[in-house]
């Protein structure tokens, strides 16, 4: 027999509603006998209920007096139900004591209730306890014949195979009508079809005849015809498209055969390669290409030929001058529906503008625009290759790194242009003093670093770094003023210091820090003294956030005493810091690295706070005089805060202190770094009523017409020129000159770091006005600062009385 795919379609709708109807109708019937054998079981179990449920009671009085007869007078009942085959009373003994028997049963009920219970048979069965008072008396067995549901079950079988033989029938009839109504349809699309293909025509459309799926089936298939149709159309319109674009690409298009030979190439493949050839020969093309980039075109081209592998590559032509142009070659296998190599197919694109592009991107990635030296990312670059080197050659090197001093001045002063003219001349200068295999380049601003390779002695590095200051020792002219810029400059050598690049780089930026430490315009090597020297500065730095957090500074106060009548004119506040640990730290150790990293300006808001504070409430009690001043150091950052102004008068409206009894004090190179900025917030600091000094005058680098132009009370003179007092000439004539120079410009002079009777002398011979140091007290804390006040009032009345 054929199975139902290879049937025709007539036959496979006779043999599917035969298939569908009869299992239709079987699965009908099993659920309607299943249905009925369900109800009839159901109805037999409720009917040997009612009759167990009763017999059981009419049996309780019999049984509990032993009146057999009356037992079975009750079993008697049961022959109205022919069903019923028999019925067993047992006593409480499990004793057989009454029994009834149908005539057809063969069966008799057993002496004993566990003979009845091992019985096996198919009727239906049910047990009944006989109770008195809930007390069990007996058993009532009572057992149904299954015949009558058999009989029912076989009628109800028969009727069914008879409609389902019906049922076929008429399915095969229905089928045989149906089949032509479906088949005819079916003939004569196919017969369309094979039409379409013999002629290649697909405007040929099929008839519709019904409205039903089959008509709907026909319009699909003609609406596939039209999608045909026109994709068909659309290809060839794409073909000849193609045809017009391959000849005005700006891509060189070919295509190459599979014996390797070029059947196509259009107009842009000819413009690159500078040929009006129409087919040239493959091995013409890769006598054009570039000698460095043949052996891997040769290889790429392999193995397109062998492995199918795509070429993606750049590479060079030679043109007719002897230059070269740059391409992009992509190129791949072609293959046909069934994966036969039909050929290869590729295309040209000339990159030249791109690659000059990408070589200017490098430059740019690489270099520094501004001086064309090498950037941070090619000198760390290089850096790690000597480094590399220097650990297989078993050679040294040395890395330099160059700092340009006052840089920010020449900006600040002549402009940024004038910066980056003198940025281009140090780079000039610096690669004038290398080795060509050496490596100069500008890593940021006004910062620079040398590497110097196959170094033999330490001596020879020196000799590079004293050139290197020498020649940007020379003047360079710039905006018609010769500008002498200064380097610090911090060296350290591979391998003796490090192999690793990080540390390497840190080393020569602290043997940097280190020379400008120094004075700048030197050189220094790294050493690991500098490096403990940066951990403890770490260290230090961190303590010093918790020690601002924790409030761990305390003021003390160095009175300032009159020179003419000795009477305290003020205080100077110092700070300290009460180490946990390390007890008492003086500022000289922490203020630097607050400085540096800005902790000063939380640090000096402090000091001017509590300063005000603590003096204003001395001066309201009259412990100090009205006229007397508390004067406070003003550091860097804090003169350079552009809120100063507002902190000073929300201090001076807070601590309650009289504005006069403030002076703030400010060193030379606060000053000198731009003096025209310098003079405006010093003009604003004015505007506030305080007074302001010059505190260490002579040190820095201020000169007489830049002291006639700040708004200054005071200057304060350095304690290094009181210091070798009367011992060093020098000393006595500066000092002298500058407490007359004070005087002239109205300035009020005092001296810092009195010690001595001799010192104290020459000052009152000069006419200082105010001296303080330890000949008159050492720093005091407030209570001890509060005793000394009260003690020199008393010694001043005691003086005052007549004797």
């Amino acid at each position: 027999m054929q199975s139902l795919q290879t049937q025709s379609l007539r036959r496979k709708l006779v043999i599917i509603s035969l298939i569908t109807s009869s299992l239709t109708l079987l699965l009908s019937n099993t659920a309607f006998m299943s249905l009925e054998y369900y109800l009839s079981r159901h109805d037999t179990q409720e009917k040997l209920s009612v009759l167990g449920e009763m017999i059981a009671k009419r049996a309780t009085t019999a049984l509990t007096f032993s009146d057999y007869d009356l037992l079975q007078t009750n079993l008697k009942t049961l022959k109205a139900d022919n069903s019923i085959l028999r019925g067993c009373i047992y006593d409480d003994k499990q004793s057989l004591v009454a029994q009834y028997q149908a005539a057809q049963n063969q069966a008799n009920c057993p002496e004993r209730l566990l003979q009845l219970q091992s019985e096996q048979n198919s009727n239906f069965s049910q047990y009944f306890v006989i109770r008195l008072e809930n007390e069990h008396i007996g058993t009532l067995y009572l057992e149904n014949s299954r015949q009558e549901l058999l009989n029912r079950f076989n009628q109800f079988l028969l009727f069914s195979v008879i409609i389902l033989a019906v049922s076929v029938m008429l399915a095969v009839f229905l089928a045989n009508q149906l089949q032509d109504v479906v088949a005819r349809p079916m003939r004569e699309l196919s017969n369309t079809l094979k039409n379409i293909m013999h002629n290649k025509d697909y405007s040929i459309r099929a008839i519709k005849e019904n409205n039903d799926e089959l008509g709907d089936l026909v319009d699909l298939f003609n609406g596939l015809l039209g999608t045909i149709e026109e994709e068909n159309l659309s290809l060839k319109d794409s073909e000849e498209r193609f045809r017009k674009l391959t000849a005005l690409s700006p891509v060189g298009i070919f295509q190459v055969d599979a014996q390797q030979q070029l059947q196509y190439v259009n107009q842009r493949w000819r413009d690159i390669h500078g040929t009006e050839a129409k087919a040239p020969s493959l091995h013409e093309w890769f006598k054009q290409v570039h000698p460095a980039d043949l052996i891997p075109a040769q290889n790429a081209w392999n193995r397109l030929i062998s492995k199918q592998e795509s070429i993606a590559l750049e590479l060079r032509l030679t043109r007719r001058d002897g230059n070269y142009t740059w391409i992009h070659l992509l190129a791949g296998a072609l293959h046909d529906r069934d994966g036969e190599l039909l050929g290869y197919l590729g295309a040209i694109s000339d990159i030249s503008e791109l690659k000059s592009a990408q070589i200017k991107m490098e430059n740019l990635a690489f270099y520094d625009p501004l001086t064309g030296l090498a950037n941070r990312r090619l000198f760390k670059n290089r850096l790690e290759k000597s480094v590399k080197s220097v650990m297989r050659s078993s050679s040294s090197m040395a890395l330099m790194f160059l700092d340009m001093d006052q840089f920010k001045r020449i900006n600040d002063t002549l402009g940024h242009d004038a910066g980056d003219i003198l940025l281009k001349e140090v780079a000039t200068r610096l690669n004038a003093t290398v080795r060509e295999n050496d490596t100069v380049s500008r890593i940021g601003g006004d910062e620079f670093t040398i590497l110097l390779t196959d170094v033999r002695q330490t001596a020879d590095v020196r000799v590079v770094a004293e050139k290197i200051l020498h020649s940007l020792a020379k003047p360079i002219r710039i905006k018609g003023q010769d500008i002498v810029t200064t380097v610090s400059i911090g060296i350290t050598m591979t391998p003796e210091d490090s192999t690793d690049v990080n540390t390497l780089m840190k080393n020569a930026d602290l043997a940097m820090y280190r020379a400008k430490e120094l004075g700048r315009n030197n050189f220094q090597f790294y050493s690991e003294d500098m490096n403990h020297s940066i951990l403890e500065h770490l260290a230090l730095e961190k303590e010093l956030t918790e020690a601002i957090r924790r409030e761990q500074f305390t003021l003390v106060f160095q009175p300032k005493i009159s020179l003419f009548d000795y009477s305290i004119t003020g205080v100077e506040t110092l700070i300290r810091w009460e180490h946990p640990d390390k007890g008492v730290i003086t500022p000289d150790r922490f203020i630097p690295v607050a400085e540096e990293t800005g902790q000063i300006l939380d640090i000096g808001n402090w000091v001017l706070e509590q300063s005000c504070h603590q003096i204003g409430s001395l001066i309201r009690d009259n412990v100090l005089p009205r006229s007397a001043k508390v004067a406070v150091n003003l550091s860097a950052k804090q003169f350079a805060d552009p809120d100063l102004a507002a902190k000073i008068r929300n201090v001076i409206e807070i601590s309650q202190i009289p504005p006069e009894c403030v002076e703030l004090e400010l060193t030379e190179s606060t000053l000198m770094d731009d003096v025209e900025t310098a003079i405006k917030i010093m003009q604003e600091i004015k505007t506030t009523g305080v007074s302001i000094a010059i505190d260490d005058f002579g040190t820095g680098y201020s000169s007489l017409s830049y002291i006639k132009r700040f708004p200054i009370d005071v200057l304060k003179v350095d304690r290094s020129f009181v210091r070798d007092i009367p011992e060093d000439q020098n000393d006595m004539a500066i000092t002298a000159a500058v407490i007359a120079m004070a005087h002239k410009l109205s300035l009020e002079v005092v001296a810092e770091g009195v010690e001595t009777q001799e010192q104290l002398h020459f000052l009152r011979r000069n006419n200082c006005d105010e001296g303080q140091g330890y000949l008159f007290s050492r720093p005091l804390s407030l209570g001890q600062l509060h005793q000394f006040l009260l003690e020199s009032e008393r010694q001043q009345q005691s003086q005052n009385q007549p004797i």
